[in-house]
């Protein structure tokens, strides 16, 4: 007598075709609304143009300024040039490529102009 054999069902199913790996986002945020906010309560006078400025005066104005916006400390190298004028705005973009961190542009512009006016006040006597 003939036995009936019947194989076991196999149910395979392949993954759809159109099927997109999902991707993973980085989370940044752009603070540009917040320094144009801070660009518009700056006045002429808060910036620094070395015209019998005081450099430290200038950063305690920006710093201020800077913090009512409330942008955070890791972003403030971007708004640094807000507080620039005239020559010391020059001497920014000339030397930006090799400022890396907020410390480094304020030393080096501190340092520079104050270099500056030594030289004058040596040349006036």
């Amino acid at each position: 007598m003939p036995t009936n054999i019947t194989a076991p069902t196999i149910n395979v199913t392949a993954p759809p075709t159109n099927a997109i790996a999902p991707i993973k986002v980085a989370a940044t945020t752009n603070y540009g609304r917040d320094l144009a906010t801070l660009v518009k309560i700056y006045t002429e006078e808060s910036k620094y143009s070395r015209k019998d400025d005081n450099f430290n005066r200038k950063l305690t104005i920006f710093n201020d300024l800077y913090n009512r916006v409330k942008i955070p400390q890791a972003v403030k190298i971007k708004g640094f040039l807000i507080m620039l004028h005239s020559i010391t705005l020059n001497f920014y973009y000339k030397n930006k490529a090799t400022y890396t961190t907020f410390n480094n542009i304020c030393n080096a512009i501190r340092n520079y102009f104050k270099r500056l006016e030594y030289k004058r006040g040596v040349l006036t006597k």
